[in-house]
């Protein structure tokens, strides 16, 4: 693991009893980048995300390892992650619904004692949370839903941001306006996110590397997200599924991006 990078997964696998939802996977992140996992429904990006970020769930068993600033992130312990600045933002149930967006946001900073980004960062960075900060967040829309799960998380100060198929269920003209945010935030804040991702339109918006998963699988990795890598990957994306070809998928390809 070289100083510039931040995480590497080496031969992660996860089975839930005798299925194999990820079947050794190896990648690294570098820090300040953004990489996403791309792939379709049941390719394994939210148990490598889950494992990543230290859920453990009933019959899931976990083998590989993952490095973090050079120190090996043990399995099923969440509280390692918080100390060391990993935070998930998942696909769903990511804030509380019968709190306000204000409560929501101090449950978000009291999580750590090393607050770098401060509330006033984060509602300069999604302003909409600031006018609708006396509303119960489970009366919000999706979008800002959204805003505030990346909020919370951000008010920990985390190293790592990994985000579970943001774009999921918000209409296109809210995910340009999260894409921006986002980017924004990676420009500003220089954070390093892992992001899982089902829709191939909004890759280049959400990172700049790719890895494409299928069936658990790493099929192949994009170390920069160009308009031929783009194509690429949306074809690929479109044969995964249904006609894949097995004699492409390594039994343990490792990448660095």
């Amino acid at each position: 693991m070289t100083e510039a990078q931040l995480m590497e997964v080496r031969a992660l696998s996860i089975t839930y009893g005798v299925d194999r939802a990820v079947d050794h996977v190896s990648f690294s992140i570098a820090r300040g980048t953004s990489l996403v996992l791309a792939g379709n429904n049941g390719a394994g990006k939210t148990s490598v995300l889950g494992a990543l970020a230290g859920l453990r769930l009933r019959g899931q068993r976990v083998s590989g390892e993952a490095v973090f600033g050079g120190v090996v992130l043990r399995t099923g312990d969440i509280a390692q992650r918080i100390r060391q600045g990993v935070r998930l933002v998942p696909d769903r149930e990511k804030v509380f619904g019968l709190l306000s967006v204000a409560d929501n946001l101090r449950i978000g900073a009291a999580r750590t004692r090393n607050n770098t980004i401060r509330l006033d960062d984060v509602l300069g960075w999604f302003p909409r949370l600031a006018e609708r900060r006396g509303s119960l967040a489970g009366n919000l829309s999706g979008g800002e839903q959204q805003m505030l799960g990346i909020g919370m998380a951000l008010l920990a100060s985390p190293q790592l941001l990994l985000l579970d198929e943001p774009t999921l269920g918000l209409a296109v003209p809210v995910i340009e306006d999260l894409c921006e945010r986002l980017a924004r935030l990676r420009r500003e804040a220089g954070l390093t996110m892992l992001v899982a991702e089902s829709d191939s339109q909004w890759l280049a918006a959400l990172a700049n590397t790719a890895a494409v998963l299928d069936r658990g699988r790493l099929l192949r990795t994009f170390g920069t997200l160009s308009q031929d890598d783009l194509s690429t990957i949306h074809d690929l994306m479109l044969g995964l599924g249904a006609n894949g070809d097995e004699a492409d998928r390594p039994e343990d390809h490792h990448a660095t991006v």
